[in-house]
């Protein structure tokens, strides 16, 4: 199982709150703060590495300290880190996250280096793509680095799994060589402009985004679980019900998990289970990469 990650790679800066702050609202945080590793694209190369794929990342920090443990951390979770820069122009990128009681959270980020991944770091990179089965990729990156990946991608007959977090403020011209599309309902909207609480809902939502090109789309619907759609199937996988401390990374470990699943050759309805599996685990534990589960924690899980 070999899966290439291109996306973006952060410091997380976390405080436990009572609830989320409202406009010109300050509140006052539970305890302390936590300083640990994050980034969407480096949360999901470590959940699908933790679940068993031999993962590459490929993305830019700073040549500062941040960036020195971010490249210590993807290393140590078994992460190939060949290709992940460094740059002087800029800081390591930063994730300012607030959790509140309910494990509900709000996060802002400070892109840093993650902002000057290039088109060019990518062709650099092509080899590892090539070899990949499935390549990840996020939009917390330059959308010129994201069309890119998935160009080269398409060019080497390997998968493409683009989750569109943050939601795009624009159409994506690269959804026609997408073949998993993994939106939440917020993204979901922005990409169709169609809302998630219609009568019609998730499957009115996943036509539409089948429609643009996409092969397979898993809409992630949080507690409700997700639906799946392709020119075969549409349907809905139920979730776990578990109690929420934080949610996270959650749908990171969902991506990693998907990404690991799919690469081992589980079915789609299969793989969306297990990636549901990992993304309740998560949620029982408190932060962004270290609350990922690994592949043992997740079968017991699942056969329990």
């Amino acid at each position: 199982m070999r899966i290439a990650v291109v996306g973006s790679i952060n410091t997380d800066l976390t405080i436990r709150v009572p609830h989320i702050s409202q406009r010109n609202e300050t509140v006052v945080g539970t305890g302390g703060y936590t300083l640990a590793q994050g980034g969407k694209g480096a949360n999901q190369a470590v959940a699908a590495a933790v679940g068993g794929a031999r993962v590459h990342m490929i993305g830019k920090v700073g040549a500062d300290d941040f960036g020195d443990r971010a490249i210590e951390s993807l290393k140590a979770a078994q992460v190939n880190c060949d290709y992940v820069s460094r740059s002087s122009e800029a800081s390591t990128g930063l994730a300012a996250i607030l959790v509140d009681d309910h494990g509900d959270n709000s996060i802002s980020v400070a892109p840093g280096a993650n902002e000057l991944l290039a088109p060019a770091d990518i062709r650099d990179a092509e080899n590892v793509i090539a070899q990949a089965q499935i390549v990840m990729i996020q939009l917390e990156i330059p959308i010129e680095a994201v069309n890119e990946a998935v160009r080269v991608a398409h060019k080497n007959d390997t998968l493409v799994m683009l989750n569109p977090s943050p939601a795009p403020a624009r159409p994506l011209e690269c959804l026609t060589s997408v073949d998993y599309l993994l939106p939440n309902e917020i993204e979901a909207e922005a990409l169709t402009g169609l809302s998630a609480h219609s009568l019609t809902g998730p499957e009115t939502m996943a036509s539409a985004l089948l429609s643009t090109g996409v092969k397979n789309v898993v809409l992630t619907l949080g507690a409700r679980g997700c639906f799946i759609a392709n020119a075969a199937t549409k349907e809905f996988v139920t979730p776990y019900e578990v109690a929420v401390i934080d949610t996270t990374g959650a749908g990171d470990a969902f991506s990693g998990y998907l990404a690991m699943s799919l690469a081992k050759g589980l079915s789609f309805k299969d793989a969306a289970n297990t990636a549901s599996a990992a993304a309740a685990l998560s949620v029982t534990r408190p932060g962004a990469r270290t609350n990922l589960p690994n592949w043992p924690e997740v079968e017991a899980f699942m056969t329990a």
